[in-house]
């Protein structure tokens, strides 16, 4: 009959509520990376999130994307106040360096691999390792699965050796905070052998 075929060809139109939950995620993902650049978690700063969140999604006329994201609050806590805490001590050390040795002061690019390969995951660490005082996120190569960090100061190579544990130490608790279980399972496996230096265990191109 007629009005059976056109139930089977024409999906039913989604309700307002329906589509406004699917916006949801992606328009708060806008929000915390708004959040995260700004430095500023103020109810300011994540109300203009939501706003400018919001007007790119309808300019943009954005599909729905599924973010594939968990939530642990124990950890979401721990890896803020570990942020926290490095955003304090960088912040300590880099001024220390620039007022007493400003001569001495020496920065370097650092290459660690990552052991995840979520994309979500991966932009959230780029911008929690740029909100850190003298670390900045420079290049994120996805086929090689690697994170280029350039550090000031890096004057040796045990510097440079601790900016890239502290660089995978942010990235395991992001993943534990923020991470699938698909996404746990993944890092688990790469966690033991990923911590030598050629990285060879990470597979280049994953999906997140």
């Amino acid at each position: 009959m007629p009005s059976g075929g056109s139930s089977s060809a024409v999906p039913a139109q989604r309700s307002w509520p329906r589509r406004l939950l699917g916006r949801l995620p992606t328009v708060l993902w806008l929000t915390a990376m708004w959040v995260i650049l700004w430095g500023d978690p103020s109810p300011g700063t994540v109300i203009a999130g939501l706003l400018v969140g919001s007007a790119c999604y309808s300019a943009a006329k954005l599909p729905h994307i599924p973010v594939r994201l968990g939530f642990r609050p124990l950890a979401a806590l721990r890896l803020v106040a570990v942020i926290g805490y490095d955003l304090f001590a960088s912040s300590a050390q880099v001024a220390l360096h620039v007022l007493w040795r400003p001569h001495r002061t020496r920065g370097a690019i650092v290459a660690v691999p990552m052991r995840t390969d979520s994309d979500f995951l991966l932009a959230m660490l780029s911008g929690g390792l740029s909100l850190v005082t003298g670390s900045l996120v420079i290049e994120l190569n996805r086929d090689q699965g690697v994170v280029y960090v350039h550090g000031i100061p890096i004057d040796s190579p045990e510097a440079a050796e601790r900016l890239r544990r502290q660089v995978r130490r942010t990235e395991e608790l992001f993943v534990r905070a923020f991470g699938t279980a698909e996404d746990l399972a993944e890092f688990e496996r790469h966690a033991e052998p990923a911590d030598g230096e050629d990285g060879g265990d990470r597979r280049p191109g994953g999906d997140s």
